[in-house]
């Protein structure tokens, strides 16, 4: 066990606050190099970790495009498989259907309710993986999910997302020449809402009988987690994003002082099969508390025609450019929460005010009528100091929570931050951040453009420990090797209230 971290953070509490937030925090999976990055047929990834994480309260399973690993909550290495290796093991080609190179973008849950591991990733199509027990380092099954049944296969770009709640398991990815009115057109997603049984026999190789395929929904539409143990099995599963300037292809990243609204979906259950938006038509929210007016301004990522932010120590910068969707929805009660990346608004911003680094904006929406949901709660997380990326949100069984995120600036390397929130702090506010691990070396894996990617473009799921219910677990990149195309990752589990003993 290596690079193991335990603190108890104190700053920015008030005096007297009990139960300071405690972080438990571990090194994860490293980039192969650049020989490896370089050679024929390189992972079409190599460059950047692609990292996401799941737990089951005694195992914690780290995804790259690379590896999964499975520890032990102190950290110790249980397993390591390459994860091309067990794609193949569960019956499907971790090899493209179109152009060159193996699987990418991967996502990771453990589903509580049927105390299973699920995978998804972009292989040959987009690949569905299910353990075959709550132990990950036993078998898997798959399956090539948007295949089925006669339907069109997905198999590239946009990223699978992944979602699930006590009724089902809900899965959405790309589908190229499909539209949606909210977002840009050319491209929307399916999505597909699978009962949990269903879900367990893909291990034992049996696809599911009903996928429940939905068309055109909006561009990087993401499904909710929901753990919530009472859930009715009337109760819909959300799915969220924002919505896009029309104007252009790639306007969902690259816009100017774009009015955005929140943008929700539903289905609603009724015993194997269900209906989407069943209360009405697809919500178009705006995005100031209660959702009466706009707030928020989206911007393309800094900085230039890249979107790539300095470091320190190099003139290689690191592309932010996928910091601009909502990296991981959470449902608590009636309420979803979300972090979404933006640019920074440097004028005509309104109440919003100007930034000159990148931000991230947390949303609370209420979902008591879940076909009219609205802005509860909302902020903006900021520094005039550093950049921040890809922040993904966790909600622990009291209603607290946390963001973890990466930071840069061109006098520091990336590194990884927590902010805190707990249950009855002043309403629209965060604590921190916290830096859980700082960057010791800029982070180099050279391109045609100048930079480097970085994170996973398909988002970062935080996972809530099923057992105590307190503990969050999230995983970042971060910059520890001189090497290049040796990327770093960090695990991180944390308590923002912990309980009294």
């Amino acid at each position: 066990m290596l690079g193991v971290l335990l603190i108890a953070l104190h700053a920015l509490l008030p005096d007297g606050a009990a139960g300071a937030p405690v972080v438990n925090s571990f090194e994860g999976d490293r980039g192969p190099g650049l020989e490896v990055c370089n050679s024929n047929g390189a992972p079409i990834h190599c460059d950047r970790a692609e990292m996401d994480i799941a737990t089951n309260g005694k195992q914690v399973v780290q995804i790259t495009w690379q590896n999964v690993n499975v520890y032990d909550t102190s950290g110790n290495l249980l397993k390591s498989t390459p994860l091309s290796e067990l794609i193949r093991s569960a019956g499907l080609d971790p090899n493209l259907s179109k152009g060159n190179g193996r699987q990418f973008e991967p996502h990771i849950v453990y589903n509580e309710f049927i105390e299973r591991w699920i995978i998804t990733v972009t292989c040959k199509n987009d690949c569905t993986l299910v353990s075959a027990a709550s132990d990950a380092t036993g078998a898997w099954g798959g399956t090539y999910l948007s295949c089925l049944h006669g339907g069109s296969c997905l198999d590239r770009n946009p990223a699978v997302k992944l979602g699930y709640d006590k009724n089902g398991v809900y899965i959405c990815g790309g589908h190229i020449g499909d539209d949606n009115p909210a977002t840009v057109p050319g491209v929307s997603y399916d999505c597909f809402a699978l009962p949990p049984e269903e879900v367990k026999a893909i291990a034992q190789g049996t696809p599911p009988a009903h996928v429940n395929r939905s068309h055109n929904m909006p561009l990087d539409i993401v499904p909710a987690v929901d753990h919530n143990q009472s859930k009715a099995a009337s109760a819909p599963a959300f799915f969220a994003n924002k919505s896009c300037d029309r104007a252009a292809q790639y306007a969902c990243q690259r816009s100017t002082n774009f009015s955005f609204h929140w943008i929700v979906n539903t289905f609603t259950w009724s015993g194997v099969t269900g209906t989407y938006n069943s209360g009405g038509a697809q919500q178009v929210i705006k995005t100031d508390i209660g959702s009466k007016e706009n707030k928020w301004l989206y911007n393309s990522p800094c900085c230039g025609p890249t979107m790539s932010v300095p470091q320190s120590g190099s003139e290689i910068t690191l592309r932010a450019a996928a910091s601009h969707r909502l990296m991981n929805v959470v449902q608590h009660g009636s309420h979803l929460h979300g972090v979404l990346g933006s640019g920074p608004c440097t004028e005509s911003c309104g109440s919003q005010g100007a930034d000159a680094n990148n931000i991230l904006v947390w949303v609370d929406l209420d979902c008591s009528d879940s076909a009219a949901c609205v802005v509860n709660q909302t902020a903006k997380i900021s520094s005039p100091d550093y950049h921040v990326e890809f922040g993904t949100v966790g909600v622990d069984d009291a209603g607290n929570m946390g963001i973890v995120g990466t930071s840069s600036s061109a006098r520091e390397n990336m590194s990884v931050l927590l902010w805190t929130r707990r249950q009855g702090d002043p309403a629209n506010t965060f604590s921190g951040p916290t830096t859980i691990v700082a960057g010791t070396q800029p982070y180099t894996c050279l391109n045609r453009k100048n930079m480097v990617p970085m994170g996973n473009s398909a988002g970062t799921l935080t996972a809530l420990d099923p057992v105590d219910r307190e503990t969050l677990w999230a995983t970042q990149q971060w910059a520890n090797d001189a090497a290049p195309c040796v990327w770093n990752t960090r695990i991180v589990g944390y308590k923002v209230a912990p309980a009294k003993r």
